[in-house]
């Protein structure tokens, strides 16, 4: 039995609070310097089976998909222009662009672009498709839109060399984007072939949103120059890749990639025991962890991830809500809870009461940690030390002084599955010893995600898994008022708003901190959010598999895995 432990926890909060400390991680680098490690040779023709939960996949379009396993599936068929390696995550490298220049505002970005690349149907890469796959991703507006935030133009300056230049304020001004580098590297920006894309109804128009017919060719194939190609997605059953015969780094070991979609736990870990699995994608229950470990002929990796979870409690009463969506008002869910919980009081009680050690201890296995606010421990000097624990006296006194001394009813609503489900039982069970009769609403992860990005819900427990290594990918949107989660749960705070937009757009460093610091105390006060807790993720995989390395914001490359 072997234990691979490749990211311990005290580790990666030390090393990302250092790389995401600054502006962007090594945008003073000299791009070029650093490749990444050379995929194998040697091509086995076997296939490769993976058994993982896919319940949240809802497409494989890149422009529309915007849950955490379209990550996995489109950074191994798509090719981003710059790279972050899980064994350096400090440093941006190349991929699809052999280089790239800055200007000392962080208000252009050039790309100077491989000539060696060919997409899996064998058309050359170029800018003209650098252009049209991120214009298809803006104009079609889906989810992954917001990793464009900020850009004004993306043009080609030649063949082979792009120009970004950052949307300008109301007096002309071009704005500073500092993170940019960063989300340059999630999957979602990885390059379409536009030929191909367009032959199958895709455009990059600015009517995209209306206009674009590719969507359904997309989520049953690829057209990317990543090692594998989709060819298969049966929802909620499997995801079939076979491999790029055109990859420019070399031919990947496996030839095939069989993913199946397997939600119970502990059947994931009897398929890998049972060789029917290569690796289980991740073993949620801890509780199997000691057989897992058992078993000579398993591999194990306990990893740290910054994946998420929290839960999140509507900022804005039921007449307010009437008042600025009239056409709203009408799909709340549980309105009486909205009337409660939009009570400052009534959610740092919510906040106070719950037993934060006991879920990751009882529920987890101890395969957690927590932050004192939304943003993890590792991004810009976080520290698990200063995140309130459990007082069930003071949040008594809360629900109290709110008008709720007697007790109250709430609704939770959360996308249902077997690690939530016990969470939310304990939290149900927390919340009653100060008062709170708390109702469990747990809903399929689809029919969740759709109520609560129509802002319907009172109280949602729910995830959130980075896109990118910024401090942006949560204070933009815990903090902006007008985008995901801080819009879906109506946290339209003007301080937590401004601070969000200068952390976004100040190329300082030390003003950076300073505002994240704020920021944080708005989170704390006001507790729109309180975070459950961190994952660590425990992955299990026959001895025989090689080259496993867990990535924080797309889980690992395939194309690096061999036998």
């Amino acid at each position: 039995m072997k234990v691979n432990r490749l990211l311990s926890y005290v580790m990666l909060a030390v090393f990302l609070a250092g790389i995401l400390a600054g502006c962007a991680p090594a945008t003073t680098q000299a791009p070029g310097t650093t490749q990444a490690p050379p995929v194998p040779t040697k091509a086995s023709g076997g296939t490769l089976v993976l058994a993982m939960n896919l319940d949240d996949v809802v497409t494989l379009d890149p422009a529309y998909a915007g849950e955490t396993t379209n990550l996995f599936i489109h950074i191994n068929t798509y090719d981003t222009l710059v790279d972050i390696r899980p064994g350096n995550l400090s440093t941006i490298v190349p991929r699809l662009a052999e280089s790239w220049d800055i200007n000392p505002d962080f208000t252009e970005f050039i790309f100077h672009l491989r000539k060696d690349v060919k997409f899996a149907s064998g058309n050359p890469l170029t800018a003209a498709d650098v252009v049209f796959s991120w214009n298809r991703l803006l104009n079609v507006a889906g989810a992954p839109a917001f990793n464009l935030d900020g850009v004004g133009k993306i043009e080609a300056t030649d063949d082979y060399t792009v120009k970004v230049t950052t949307a300008a304020d109301a007096d002309g001004k071009l704005q500073p984007l500092p993170q940019f580098l960063s989300s340059a590297a999630n999957p979602s920006l990885g390059i379409q072939d536009s030929k191909l894309v367009k032959e199958h109804g895709g455009t990059d128009a600015k009517d995209a949103k209306d206009t674009d017919k590719a969507k359904e060719w997309l989520d049953q194939n690829s057209a990317g120059s990543g090692p594998f190609v989709l060819t298969k997605w049966s929802p909620k059953a499997e995801i079939d890749l076979s491999v790029n015969a055109n990859y420019f780094k070399g031919k990947p070991y496996f030839d095939k990639v069989v993913i199946r979609h397997v939600s119970d736990p502990s059947t994931r870990l009897q398929m890998v025991q049972k060789g029917d699995a290569d690796l289980d994608a991740n073993l949620e229950d801890t509780t199997l962890f000691d057989q897992a470990k058992a078993d000579a002929n398993l591999a194990v990796s306990v990893d740290t991830s910054l994946d998420e979870n929290y839960l999140a409690m509507a900022y804005a009463c039921p007449d307010q809500i009437q008042k600025d969506s009239p056409d709203k008002y009408g799909t709340l869910q549980s309105v009486d809870s909205f009337t409660v919980i939009c009570k400052k009081e009534v959610r740092q009680a919510i906040a106070l009461g719950i037993d934060y050690d006991g879920i990751i201890k009882a529920v987890l296995n101890g395969y957690g940690t927590r932050a004192p606010s939304i943003i993890p421990v590792g991004i810009m000097g976080i520290s698990a030390g200063k995140a309130q624990g459990r007082d069930v006296a003071k949040a008594k006194e809360l629900l109290k002084s709110a008008g709720y001394g007697d007790g109250v009813k709430l609704d939770m609503y959360y996308g249902s599955n077997a690690t939530r489900d016990i969470v939310a039982a304990k939290i149900q069970s927390d919340l009653k010893e100060i008062g709170i009769d708390l109702s469990l609403k747990p809903l399929e992860q689809s029919v969740y995600l759709t109520q609560m990005r129509a802002q319907q819900l009172p109280m949602a427990f729910g995830g959130w898994t980075p896109d990118y290594l910024d401090v942006t990918m949560w204070t933009d949107y815990f903090g902006l008022g007008d985008r995901s989660i801080a819009f879906r749960m109506r946290f339209n705070n003007p301080d937590a708003h401004n601070l969000a937009v200068e952390i976004r757009t100040t190329n300082d460093p030390t003003k950076r901190q300073a505002a994240v610091d704020k920021i944080q105390q708005i989170f704390i006060e006001e507790m729109p959010f309180t975070m459950l807790y961190q994952t660590q993720y425990v992955h299990v995989f026959s001895a025989g598999l090689k080259g496993f390395a867990f990535h924080p914001v797309w889980f690992a490359d395939l194309s690096t895995l061999s036998k």
